[in-house]
């Protein structure tokens, strides 16, 4: 069982940042399958996924703000302000869960995970979505 399976109310109606979204859930699904195989002492296994949820993530904010950039979004610092809370909190829960492979840190960051990724697609990213438009981008 996925821990986001993908919706289509969480579609944004922005083929390209839906895509990303999409991929981003299933690479947090992915992480989360390890965990519920009970793979949490496979420390490379989720190394190499962990890895890649970080770099798409980056990807995927990178891709949002060359958008509010080339477009001046109005609201972008606030946006890029969540994304670096995000990567600030990604990257101490692995340096954490790296020093210690505790399964408790490897269930908190699938909670923050989930409620993080629900509520920015629904409600911050949705929220840029018709000014992007606006500006052609489809």
């Amino acid at each position: 069982m996925d821990l986001i399976p993908w919706e289509d109310g969480f579609s944004i109606d922005i083929a390209g940042i839906d895509e990303q979204h999409k991929k981003m859930l299933s690479i947090i699904n992915k992480l989360n399958s390890l965990f519920r195989e009970k793979k949490t002492d496979s420390l490379e296994e989720i190394a190499a996924v962990i890895q890649e949820m970080i770099e798409y993530a980056f990807y995927h904010f990178q891709t949002e703000e060359k958008y509010f950039e080339l477009f001046s979004y109005e609201k972008s610092k606030e946006h890029i302000e969540i994304h670096n809370q995000y990567r600030a909190k990604i990257e101490d829960w692995y340096k954490r869960y790296s020093e210690t492979r505790d399964g408790a840190v490897f269930f908190e960051i699938s909670s923050y995970l989930h409620d993080w990724w629900t509520l920015h697609i629904n409600h911050t990213d949705r929220d840029y979505a018709p000014f992007l438009k606006e500006h052609g981008v489809s």
